[in-house]
This record gives structure tokens, C-alpha cells and sequence, in this order.
């Protein structure tokens, strides 16, 4: 009876346990979701110390971009796609995701595009950082 409830115990545990892709996935929905309620310090949590970005932007940059950018306009995230593989420690993300924007007292979207990235995460400390945004 106590190997049986062992047995149990264990398949249970390992059921609980996140894979390193659904981190990386919950890491990636958090930031959307805080870009989309304009928090740019909820979306800039997500990046590495060692964050780099096009046109050598680092996460200093990065966090006042996104404050500026963010601030009176809204953002919607639409992921089309999300590819993840991971290895160790590193996890590669290939996302597709619509961008509407529009400004604040418009009803509608004013811009809309369709984008493609690739993000380069590490985990550090057991948490799923985004390392770089290519």
C-alpha cells in the first residue's frame, strides 16, 4: 500500500512539473499581456541583464523605449504563431504576431502590422529571461 501510494505520489509531481517550453511560453504571455495594459515595467521584467535588441539596443534602452512608446497609445498583441525549442539552458522562440495601435479617444485601430521575431531566452536563476530580439 505504501509503494502504491509512492508510486502516486511521484506521477503526481511529475505532472505538476512545467516544461521548459511552457515557461518560456508563460514568460512570453506575461510581457504581451503588459504591453497590451501599457505596463512598460511588467513588459521590461522579462529581460535579461544582458538583453540586447536591433540597433545595439540594451535593456536601459529598451526599458525607456517601451515606456515612451506605451505611454497614451494602446498596444494589441494578436500571436498568430509561436515556434519553441529549447536546449539546456537557451530556448530560441520564433513568434508571428499582429500589432494594432491606435491612440488614445480613437475607437478604432490606426496602424496595424504584421511581424515576425525571433527571441533568444536564458534561464538565470530558474526563470526564463529574454536574452536577445532579433
Amino acid at each position: 500500500m505504501r509503494a502504491a501510494a509512492a508510486a502516486v505520489l511521484l506521477v503526481l509531481a511529475a505532472c505538476g512539473r512545467e516544461t521548459p517550453e511552457a515557461q518560456v511560453r508563460r514568460a512570453f504571455d506575461r510581457a504581451v499581456a503588459a504591453v497590451e495594459r501599457g505596463d512598460a515595467a511588467g513588459a521590461a521584467e522579462a529581460l535579461s541583464p544582458a538583453f540586447s535588441g536591433p540597433e545595439g539596443l540594451d535593456r536601459a534602452s529598451a526599458r525607456l523605449f517601451l515606456a515612451a512608446r506605451l505611454r497614451g497609445s494602446r498596444i494589441g498583441v494578436t500571436v498568430l504563431g509561436s515556434r519553441i525549442q529549447v536546449e539546456g539552458r537557451e530556448a530560441v522562440q520564433t513568434v508571428d504576431v499582429l500589432l494594432t495601435g491606435r491612440g488614445s479617444g480613437e475607437l478604432l485601430p490606426g496602424e496595424s502590422s504584421r511581424r515576425t521575431f525571433v527571441l533568444r531566452w536564458e534561464a538565470r536563476e530558474g526563470t526564463w529571461r529574454l536574452r536577445e530580439l532579433v
